[in-house]
């Protein structure tokens, strides 16, 4: 299969998944440019802004971190995701760009595919995008990781919403994923996914809890029963 099909495949998934021709008019920078702290500074202030725009109100500078990691994380990792889904060479991290300035979902492109492209993504970007926003944005990485774990269930369930034949194969790669080392203790055991820990949005006037957030109230009884030692980490 040649790079335009795999990118046709790919996109069928849906826009978290498309990766453009790098012939596409740009500007287009390296996603690595994004563990410089004041790339990734600009980007956390652009998504704050369209968040106090939202809000009518000004936006805690953690709360506009986490939300950007939860975009940064689902968008970077869910090619690469899809692409390990359909069996398929996904984008090289050293090869694959972005257009930054919008504070939606992020164009990117690529000039490079390979079959190692999850464990990229995960060890040359992500991992040290968390280590980053802790550093720099004052967020805890119980926070972050829980940002990373939402991101990789709320891709795979796209992924098998659009093509219910790959749910199974959805599911184990969840599983598999969620016992990394940097995932272990991110979410709670059984089903649905729940993490551990709150990406602090509802700090956002009005914008009430997530799906899978451990504070929301109909996941209290999972909550409680839970006797892991960070089973109540809930802000970390």
């Amino acid at each position: 299969m040649d790079e335009h099909e795999v990118r046709r495949v790919l996109a069928r998934l849906g826009e978290f998944f498309a990766v453009q021709p790098a012939s596409d008019p740009g500007p287009w920078h390296p996603v690595t440019d994004l563990l410089d702290p004041a790339v990734l500074g600009r980007r956390v202030e652009t998504v704050g802004a369209a968040l106090s725009g939202m809000a009518g109100a000004d936006v805690e500078p953690r709360v506009a971190a986490s939300t950007a990691s939860l975009g940064l994380f689902a968008r970077l990792l869910s090619p690469a995701l899809g692409a390990t889904l359909l069996d398929l060479p996904g984008p090289a991290v050293d090869a694959l760009r972005w257009r930054p300035g919008t504070p939606g979902t992020v164009p990117l492109s690529a000039t490079r595919w390979t079959r190692d492209a999850l464990d990229e993504t995960l060890g040359r970007l992500l991992l040290p995008l968390v280590d980053l926003l802790a550093d720099r944005h004052r967020l805890s990485r119980t926070v972050l990781r829980g940002n990373l774990a939402s991101a990789v269930d709320g891709s795979l369930r796209l992924a098998a919403r659009s093509r219910p034949d790959l749910a199974g194969a959805a599911g184990a790669l969840r599983t598999r994923l969620l016992h990394h080392p940097a995932l272990a203790d991110a979410a709670l055991p059984g089903e649905p996914f729940v993490r551990r820990s709150c990406c602090l949005y509802y700090r956002l006037p009005g914008g009430g809890y997530c799906g899978d957030c451990v504070l929301a109230p109909q996941h209290r009884p999972r909550v409680e029963a839970d006797r892991s030692p960070c089973g109540h980490r809930a802000l970390g």
